[in-house]
């Protein structure tokens, strides 16, 4: 059996808590136009498994999404860990954008899998006649 690149789940946990220490120590920087000519906002970032996994390879050479997705079974004494890393994330990024943090509600919900769903035509009723739609264009003439 090939070795594992990360020892423990301690290892896993620091390279992730090295990897939020990261993101929050080097915020964005957008331009913004105001009354006084561009000025430089800084912004925060999310936590994001895409970014810790970007993080990991730049850093330490090997791919880590093994690890998150218990590729075969091999990754159990991971999932502990895992499981921590994944409500951390999610916790960020939906928090973050609720306090207005991070400015993306639609992106945040879909990258967590949130969708509302909402039956607002028929109260969840089934259609006993036919359904007729009657196309208006717009033009007067």
């Amino acid at each position: 059996m090939k070795s594992k690149y990360i020892e423990t789940p301690d290892d896993l946990l620091k390279m992730w808590e090295d990897y939020k220490a990261y993101i929050d120590s080097t915020p964005d920087q957008i331009q913004k136009a105001t009354n006084k000519g561009v000025q430089i906002e800084l912004v925060d970032k999310p936590y994001q498994r895409k970014g810790f996994q970007a993080y990991v390879y730049r850093n330490y050479k090997f791919h880590v999404h093994q690890y998150i997705d218990n590729y075969e079974g091999a990754y159990s004494a991971y999932l502990g860990v895992v499981t921590y890393m994944r409500d951390e994330w999610e916790e960020n990024q939906v928090s973050g954008t609720l306090t207005g943090k991070f400015k993306a509600p639609n992106l945040t919900a879909r990258m967590n899998g949130l969708t509302e769903k909402t039956d607002v035509t028929t109260g969840g009723d089934k259609l006993n006649q036919p359904v007729t739609v009657r196309i208006v264009n717009g033009d007067t003439n």
